[in-house]
């Protein structure tokens, strides 16, 4: 099979891990990187066998052999790259968050389904076998209706620039509380009726970590906690009447283990061997969606993406955080 290219830009840590997976991931290609100099490219390139390697994003979209741009730039530009790529006529896998705001999501979408190509959110938990096959579980009563499910995520990254700068679309919810909200809503399938949140600030004025509490329709509920301050236990409990679940690692699962009654433990469900970094399904989705016509992900639809930015809009609204470009 003819290898699949990729075009990456960006050439920070996230794009050393797509660059990594795509090198691992059969009939797939880190075909191009471009980065804000040819310098920085061509290190990249040679450390990842990349084949082009562009001083501009713009030379990189124009590339006619490329068949899907990732973007990997920080948050306040991922609408911008989206564009400029789209209007080159490239379908796009944008890192997470899709933008840093519901609007300029909403607009990119529009020209993506203008255009009529595929543009998507790489939030890869949604294309997760792992999840998959727990989400799976979960319906077929396993645990019986669930009631509750309990999240925590943190890690020691406050020191970065694309966390502390409001300028970049800085802060934990953006970076970290995107995971947990999108696990939750996996598993209820609908978005919460009722919001309590607080969260303490940087001095420049992004959160730094947070606490929300939510309620849905039906009477259930659940709970997340995200810092960039200290790293967290990372994992999740899903509580139903006949069980419970626990999940190692939110944003990369580890394992998840079922219990049943009076805490038994009745399975246990570990990463396949054939895992390689856990981005590579979200490239096999991407891949499978552009080959068949599609213009979003069925995993993680447009209207998905919408209504989880406008949560973000609406909790940072709450913690009165705006963001320069906004």
């Amino acid at each position: 099979m003819i290898n699949f290219k990729v075009g990456i830009l960006g050439a920070g840590k996230i794009s050393e891990k797509i660059a990594a997976t795509l090198n691992s991931l059969d009939s797939f290609e880190p075909y191009a990187i471009a980065a804000r100099d040819i310098e920085r490219a061509n290190a990249f390139g040679d450390k990842y066998n990349i084949t082009k390697r562009y001083g501009s994003y713009e030379e990189l979209v124009n590339d006619p052999d490329v068949e899907l741009v990732y973007i990997a730039t920080p948050n306040s530009l991922h609408a911008e790259h989206a564009e400029l790529a789209l209007n080159a006529g490239k379908p796009v896998l944008v890192e997470k968050p899709f933008s840093y705001d519901a609007k300029t999501t909403a607009k990119v979408l529009a020209l993506a389904k203008e255009k009529n190509l595929f543009a998507a959110e790489a939030m890869w938990i949604r294309c997760l076998p792992m999840y998959e096959r727990m989400i799976y579980n979960i319906k077929e009563g396993v645990i019986g209706k669930v009631y509750n499910i309990t999240c925590s995520l943190g890690y020691k990254v406050f020191d970065k620039e694309r966390i502390h700068d409001l300028s970049l679309g800085g802060g934990a919810l953006l970076d970290l509380g995107v995971y947990p909200l999108n696990l939750i809503h996996m598993v209820y399938e609908m978005l919460p009726a009722t919001v309590a949140s607080s969260c303490v600030k940087l001095e420049t004025g992004v959160d730094a970590q947070a606490s929300l509490q939510l309620g849905y329709k039906g009477g259930v509920t659940a709970s997340a906690f995200i810092s960039v301050m200290y790293a967290a236990d990372n994992g999740a409990r899903i509580y139903g009447d006949r069980g419970y679940i626990e999940v190692d690692n939110i944003n990369c699962p580890e394992a998840y283990r079922i219990y049943q009654g009076n805490h038994n433990l009745v399975t246990e469900v570990k990463l396949p061997e054939n895992h390689i970094s856990g981005y590579e399904y979200e490239f096999l989705s991407a891949r499978q969606s552009i080959i068949t016509g599609k213009i979003e992900m069925l995993e993680y639809t447009h209207e998905q993406i919408i209504d989880t930015m406008k949560f973000l809009d609406a909790t940072r609204s709450a913690w009165k955080i705006k963001f320069p470009m906004e």
